[in-house]
Formats: C-alpha cells, structure tokens, sequence
C-alpha cells in the first residue's frame, strides 16, 4: 500500500487525472442504480438521496479523516469536514442550479434543512467553545440516529403508498434489481477509489505549494472529498432527478457533521485550533443562506449564481488571508 501511495504522489498529475474520470464514471453508476431501486422499492428519490446516495457520496470524507485521526491530524480532519459541507452548499448546490431549476420539496425545506441548520449550529458551538470529546460524539450520533430513524420511517410510507413498480417512476426502470444494486455498489466502490486519488493528487500538489493542515483540508481535500457529490447532482440534475440532487446535498452535510465527524472524534478528540471560527462562521452562514434561498420551493439560476459566488470568495479569503 505504502509503494501505491509514493508512486501516486509521484505522479500525482496522472493520480488526479485518473481520479476525476473514476468519479465522473461512478458518479453515473450511482445516480442510475439509485434510481432503480427507488423505482423498484416504490421509495422516493429524495430518500434514496437522503440516505444511500448521501452515504455514499460522504465516504471518502469518512475514508479520508478516518486514516488523518489515526495519524493525530485533527485540524485536517475538521478542515475536510467543515470544508466539505460549505462545499456541497455552495458549489455543489450552486452548479446544480446553474445547470437546471431544482425543485425542492416543502418537507425538504420545513423539515430537512432546518434540521441540518441545527446540527451546524450545534456542531459549530461545541468546536468553538469545547474540546470535541466523546460527550460530543455521542450526542451528535444520537441525533444521527434519530434522523435516520425518521428518513426510513418515510421510505416504509412511500413504499407502502407506492409500491414496488410504481407508475410515478416507471419510466425510469430499466434493469433488473441485481442490476441496480451491482450499479449502485460499483459506483460505490469508483466514487471512494477515486475520491482517494483525487485527494492525493490534489493534497500532494498543495502541500508542494507551503499550504498549512487546516487550509489543505477546508479548501482542496474538501473539494476533492466534495467531488462524488458534485458529480451526482450534475449527473442527477441533468437525468432530471432534481429531488435526487437536492437529497444528495442535505444529506451529504448531515452525514458528515452528525455522522463522520463523532467517528473521528471517537478515534482521537480534535481541539480546534484558533482559525476554525472562520469554517465555522462561514458553514453555518451559507447554510442558513441556501435554506432562505430554497422558499420559493426551486433553486434557479440566480440563487445558484449567489451560492458559487459566495464559495469562490470564501476560497479567495481563506487562500490570501
């Protein structure tokens, strides 16, 4: 393992390369074996991308903090994870935008994003004003637990309702249900693959250049952790899944503050250091900005034009200050 990673590192230009194609490909596995088996189940879309499209999306975070909490890198741990969720808002929300109107639906927005503003406040406050303990880690997987106690209550209502082979979503069904499950592990297994050697790509090109752990971890491994979500909202959004898309987003960012950061605390404690106001700030900020944007029930282009604007100058600000 340790002569593949020198060799990427090597040739991390090739790694990033290679990279990229492993998440656009499994990025289309994903979004077409999602589809299915929400088709099949009788399941909704905004589910299937609240729960296995939005784990799936998160694994290389998961991946990637595991393997820098184990080697004590915790400012690299919540510079990906905080760096990730204000990602997923603003550029992968706000490209999805700019690509296609996303509706989105009323439970979405009474129900899921005031959800995840809580969560972001919560996490925010406990990494601002306390060490990130155990205490905290189980609080925030207890609430995990909870929502995703909540999202397959939903999913039993849909199906019961539904039906496997409903007509809402025949026109999607187009294999058979080993087919869809194959399709959707296999772009499992290509979105972690190749969010690693995008992210060892990146990392090594970075850190070539003299940038600090947390800078590194909220600005380029968290758009390189962030690249399966971009690449299933723009695959959903342009197949026309916009509830795919938008589940795949709010999802994302509940799995990674309630879900992936309290394993990494579990593994070792994380003491923020003195600039994670600022990822924090700016996380809840444009999360609170995206679920005002979503009221009028669409995200079109200039709300998406607001988000990729907001991101870019949150990445200038971290990079020259």
């Amino acid at each position: 393992m340790d002569v593949i990673t020198t060799f990427a590192q090597n040739w991390y230009i090739a790694t990033l390369l290679l990279g990229v194609i492993m998440l656009i490909w499994g990025g289309h596995l994903l979004v077409e074996g999602s589809v299915a088996i929400a088709t099949k189940l009788g399941v909704s879309k905004l589910v299937i991308g609240l729960t296995i499209v939005a784990f799936s999306t998160s694994s290389p975070e998961l991946a990637l903090n595991a393997i820098a909490s184990l080697n004590g890198h915790g400012e690299l741990c919540l510079g990906n994870i905080f760096g990730s969720n204000i990602a997923n808002i603003g550029l992968v929300l706000g490209i999805g935008a700019l690509i296609c109107k996303l509706p989105v639906t009323g439970r979405v927005i009474k129900i899921e994003f005031p959800w995840l503003v809580f969560a972001t406040f919560l996490v925010g406050g406990a990494t601002l004003f306390s060490t990130l303990n155990i205490y905290w880690a189980f609080i925030f997987l207890l609430l995990f637990c909870f929502l995703m106690w909540q999202w397959f209550h939903i999913g039993n209502e849909d199906a019961s309702q539904n039906g496997p082979q409903s007509e809402a979503f025949a026109s999607d069904v187009h294999c058979s249900t080993i087919s869809a499950w194959t399709m959707l592990l296999a772009g499992l297994v290509l979105l972690g693959f190749g969010g690693k050697a995008t992210e060892i790509g990146a990392v090594t090109g970075a850190l070539a250049l003299g940038m600090n752990k947390i800078v590194v971890g909220g600005t380029v491994i968290a758009i390189a952790t962030s690249l399966p979500e971009v690449v299933t909202t723009i695959i959903a959004a342009k197949k026309g899944h916009p509830d795919l898309a938008v589940g795949n987003v709010v999802g994302s960012n509940i799995f990674n503050i309630l879900f992936v950061l309290p394993i990494t605390i579990l593994i070792q404690p994380i003491q923020a250091p003195s600039g994670a106001w600022v990822y924090v700030s700016v996380m809840f900020g444009i999360t609170l900005i995206a679920w005002f944007l979503t009221m009028d029930k669409r995200i079109k282009l200039k709300e998406g034009i607001i988000l990729v604007s907001l991101y870019v100058s949150f990445l200038l600000w971290v990079s020259l200050f």
